[in-house]
């Protein structure tokens, strides 16, 4: 697929910094590989909106012991 974008001068210096690669289109296909590899395999991402929950909050946030 061919696109067209802008990228941050900035961040793209750092990827190319951290990484070695040199070419932009080489850099955005690690970072979306990477991208797809932590969304496919982050359990708790695939468990959002899969289970009930029941509890008050403000309960839980106060300083009281039980």
């Amino acid at each position: 697929m061919h696109t067209q974008i802008t990228l941050d001068d900035q961040l793209l210096q750092q990827a190319i910094d951290l990484t070695g690669l040199t070419s932009p289109q080489d850099i955005i296909e690690v970072v979306l590989r990477e991208f797809l590899i932590r969304k496919q395999s982050d359990p708790l991402a695939k468990a959002f909106g899969q289970y009930h929950w029941e509890g008050d909050l403000d309960t839980m946030r106060s300083d009281k012991c039980y």
